[in-house]
């Protein structure tokens, strides 16, 4: 994420004056996460907005849209962690050397840690949305979907592997990967001589697979049109809020890149 160490110490130093608050937010910071979050969805879906039209544009914007609420969303709680961290444990206020040492290792987490992980989920939704339309252009002649595990360590998904269903099952609402951070798991669509899998045996795998999973992955975000589901933990906020939130927290999202 480009953010410097500047504009860093210049966000702790604004949060320990009060110049900056959760109600007050840094439009740089929320501009900074939304551009590296976009860096992720659109080499996921294979180029910018200018590069597609039609139904693909339609999905695109929308994929966009989220990006930048979900920034908002992220600003916000990342604000809230790091004010709340003015006072110690004793509710005496820290030092400003105290507060930036304490402060830039939070920061440090929200994006270096968290934000990586955060870009390869948006490159991998943003890769399978793009691969959904195509599914739906071409499911006359090819109407089934086969799942495919990628990687040893994919414990969730691996009972997954090999199950073929329809393209409109309604098993790809809630297990289309991604199904976990770092997944990498696909689907490949098959002709109509494929074999589906037996109702019994679909439904006790997916039961078995969405209650191991955590409920921000339960969607299918070319269906959907987002990459980061309105459950996500960021988007949770107190009743008092919830105005402010549905504002985007008073940050815009612009119109075009």
């Amino acid at each position: 994420m480009e953010y410097s160490d500047k504009q860093i110490k210049d966000l702790l130093d604004s949060i320990y004056e009060g110049e900056i608050t959760e109600y007050d937010l840094p439009e740089d910071l929320y501009y900074a996460i939304a551009d590296y979050l976009k860096k992720g969805l659109y080499k996921g879906f294979g180029g910018t907005l200018a590069d597609f039209e039609g139904k693909d544009l339609e999905l695109l914007q929308e994929l966009r849209t989220n990006i930048y609420m979900f920034s908002a969303a992220k600003t916000f709680k990342e604000v809230q962690d790091i004010a709340s961290l003015l006072t110690n444990e004793n509710g005496e206020r820290r030092t400003s050397k105290e507060f930036n040492q304490i402060g830039s290792q939070t920061y440090d987490n929200w994006n270096n840690n968290w934000g990586k992980t955060e870009y390869n989920t948006a490159v991998a939704q943003a890769t399978m949305a793009g691969k959904w339309n195509e599914i739906q252009k071409n499911k006359d002649l090819l109407p089934y979907l086969t799942y495919s595990t990628i990687g040893d360590a994919c414990d969730i998904c691996a009972p997954l592997d090999g199950m073929t269903a329809k393209v409109d099952d309604p098993i790809w609402d809630s297990v289309m990967p991604v199904n976990h951070f770092n997944c990498e798991c696909i689907v490949t669509q098959e002709e109509d001589t494929a074999t589906p899998t037996q109702d019994d045996e679909k439904e006790a795998t997916v039961d078995e697979v969405t209650g191991n999973m955590d409920d921000v992955f339960k969607m299918n975000p070319g269906k959907d049109g987002y990459i980061f589901k309105d459950d996500h933990p960021y988007f949770e906020v107190d009743k008092g809020d919830e105005k402010f939130a549905k504002e985007n927290y008073n940050l815009p999202i612009p119109e075009e890149d």
